[in-house]
């Protein structure tokens, strides 16, 4: 099953080296990179479906619309059935963890850097998801 993978990162060497991950663990999917979180909102308020599947690696801290910003929008349209967050961060407060826990959408809290075994486990909790449920 395919997915659109949205990455929301402004940093480019990592978002690079997220890309390479992401292939590496087998994640197939139409990938689109975002800086921050407003031109990602932008496309997802234009093209989002409930008939496709969405996966999205989000930092927390970037310019102009940040992490937590994305996620109070997201959340007015998304859907849990469809949407998952994976969020992004070199912060590891315990409060910032403790929030993101109380969001619908957020299925992980990942500690950069991000590691094959990290991707392993978000490709599991993908599969466990979207493909068990579907119909052949």
């Amino acid at each position: 099953m395919n997915y659109q993978l949205l990455l929301i990162e402004d940093d480019p060497i990592f978002t690079f080296l997220l890309e390479k991950g992401i292939h590496h663990a087998g994640l197939k999917g139409k990938i689109s990179n975002f800086s921050n979180g407003k031109p990602a909102l932008d496309y997802l308020i234009k093209e989002y479906s409930e008939k496709n599947n969405y996966v999205i690696f989000l930092d927390l801290n970037m310019p102009i619309m940040n992490g937590w910003e994305f996620m109070e929008q997201l959340e007015s349209f998304a859907k849990i059935d469809n949407c998952m967050v994976f969020i992004l961060t070199s912060s590891s407060y315990r409060n910032d963890i403790e929030k993101l826990k109380e969001k619908s959408l957020v299925a992980d809290f990942v500690t950069k850097p991000i590691t094959p075994f990290n991707l392993n486990c978000i490709k599991e909790g993908i599969e466990n998801k979207f493909e068990k449920n579907q119909i052949i």
